[in-house]
């Protein structure tokens, strides 16, 4: 389903704000129109999220803008910012979504969880609403954060689930970093013996990703650990468009488990074994909860997360996403 005029409007109106604001905080606004626009969410719940987030917004500098012959030129670079939205733009005008996509990833991939997966995020719901605009800014906020991290290449005989207890246990207690959830990440990498730590298991798909990335949330209700569950969703989203969905995998995975240790680790707990009053209610009350709960919410990741929880249920029928609010 394609997003409604209404929404198609606000995103353009949303469109003079800059992809961060403040200390590298992401702006949430057109994923946010988006998710609620897709769990049908009137016109009067959009133009509320929309007035609410914009006054905290900063501008996005629209000049000057140079011709870009290496888009890597513009790696962390705020004021190539215009020159490489246009690149990407261009791109998409000339080669449309599926053939830029294919360009253009392959480069972005390595640093899948830069900006707290957020890059990553926003071209996935520009792809899910079919918005050129949109996928051109969330490109151009992946490049402009990339940032990779460093791990081991080696893999370990053993599901990924067990990765989680293997790294959990072998490094206990790290001391949360100063700073944002990619300073938080960064700091991992530099513990010891980090690069001689197998964290890639020898056997991965999506779902095996998916199915670590829900229960770490649910059993820790860690927000670092939420952005894992809405990154899961972006990558399936994208994950068509790669030429190499092996390695997109891996690179997630490794951000995720470097998001995991990089909060503390928490202990995931088990999930409560009674559940008998959650079992009386049925699928669709459990999903109008879900829905009807992000549509009154004025905080962005509860509905995006609400939005990604739906998404990842109704592909999976894995009924954890509905227990994202219990």
């Amino acid at each position: 389903m394609s997003i409604t005029r209404d929404c198609a409007q606000l995103l353009e109106a949303g469109s003079r704000y800059h992809v961060h604001y403040g200390d590298r905080l992401a702006n949430h606004l057109p994923m946010v129109l988006i998710a609620l626009d897709k769990m049908g969410g009137s016109q009067r719940q959009l133009q509320h999220a929309f007035d609410r987030s914009a006054p905290q917004l900063q501008l996005r500098p629209g000049s000057p803008v140079h011709d870009i012959d290496h888009i890597a030129d513009c790696r962390n670079r705020d004021d190539l910012f215009p020159s490489a939205l246009r690149y990407y733009e261009q791109q998409l005008k000339q080669l449309g979504i599926a053939k830029c996509l294919q360009q253009e990833l392959p480069a972005l991939l390595p640093s899948i969880a830069t900006a707290a997966f957020h890059g990553l995020i926003r071209t996935a719901y520009g792809v899910d609403a079919r918005h050129l605009e949109e996928i051109a800014m969330g490109l151009a906020y992946w490049n402009l954060e990339y940032h990779t991290l460093t791990s081991s290449d080696q893999k370990a005989p053993v599901a990924a689930g067990e990765i989680i207890a293997r790294v959990a246990e072998q490094y206990s207690d790290i001391p949360v970093a100063p700073g944002n959830i990619a300073d938080h990440m960064q700091a991992v990498t530099g513990q010891p013996d980090w690069m001689e730590t197998a964290i890639q298991p020898q056997q991965l798909g999506l779902e095996d990703i998916a199915r670590v990335a829900i229960r770490a949330y649910l059993g820790t209700n860690d927000f670092t650990l939420l952005h894992g569950v809405t990154g899961c969703h972006a990558l399936r989203l994208i994950l068509p468009y790669c030429k190499n969905q092996e390695s997109a995998l891996r690179y997630f995975w490794q951000g995720l488990v470097i998001a995991y240790l990089s909060t503390g680790p928490k202990v995931i707990q088990s999930p409560d074994s009674d559940e008998t009053e959650r079992e009386t209610e049925s699928i669709e009350k459990r999903q109008e909860d879900t829905r009807d709960r992000a549509l009154v919410s004025d905080d962005d990741h509860v509905i995006k997360l609400a939005y990604s929880a739906l998404e990842e249920f109704h592909h999976y029928g894995n009924n954890d996403y509905l227990q994202i609010f219990a």
